[in-house]
């Protein structure tokens, strides 16, 4: 039985750049299936969520976005 699966994730619109996410294939499946991303991976950040949605790395919203003035 295979845990994990790598995901290719969506072009970055800011840099240009593809990427690339291993997940537990558990959550993998329950995605496919069509439960909401927060659901099918809990363990995931939200920044790594947001990257398998749209592709935007992490470092690459930070620069679009700023520093988070609540910090």
């Amino acid at each position: 039985m295979i845990d994990e699966v790598t995901i290719s994730t969506p072009q970055c619109f800011h840099c240009k750049e593809y990427g690339e996410i291993v997940v537990d294939a558990e959550g993998f499946y329950k995605w496919t299936e069509g439960y909401l991303i927060q659901d099918a991976f809990p363990d995931l950040s939200i920044e790594i969520r947001e990257q398998l949605v749209s592709g935007t790395h992490p470092k690459c919203w930070d620069e679009m976005m700023g520093e988070d003035d609540d910090e």
